[in-house]
């Protein structure tokens, strides 16, 4: 997993999330960053690799954030990425578990600073 911020500069700082969200965080995370490799194993130069290799080392970074309790911020690329994630999630899933992720995400997403508007 990537250990730093392809963004370049910030500052580490702890990642202070409840508990009981890491698990829901990591497995959602996780599933998200195996979607985007299957993509790029099939993509073509017309697709844009770049936009989904970026998504990809965002989605590594918050993993590793996960694993050591410290973020990189800011890292706007992993704000996007989790912001535009989130949005696809809630839309597609189910109440129980839209309610259950939507905070955990949440609270990530307020970590690297929030939704923009």
């Amino acid at each position: 997993m990537a250990r730093d911020n392809d963004m370049g500069g910030g500052s580490l700082v702890p990642l202070d999330l409840p508990p009981q969200h890491i698990p829901i965080l990591r497995e959602r995370l996780t599933t998200w960053l195996d979607g985007v490799r299957e993509d790029l194993e099939a993509v073509d130069e017309a697709q844009r690799p770049d936009q989904a290799w970026q998504e990809a080392r965002a989605f590594e970074r918050l993993l590793t954030a996960l694993a050591t309790g410290k973020i990189c911020l800011p890292d706007e690329a992993a704000r996007t990425a989790l912001e535009a994630s989130a949005a696809a999630h809630d839309k597609e899933s189910d109440y129980a578990d839209v309610a259950a992720t939507h905070d955990a995400l949440h609270a990530l997403l307020d970590a690297l600073g929030g939704a923009r508007a």
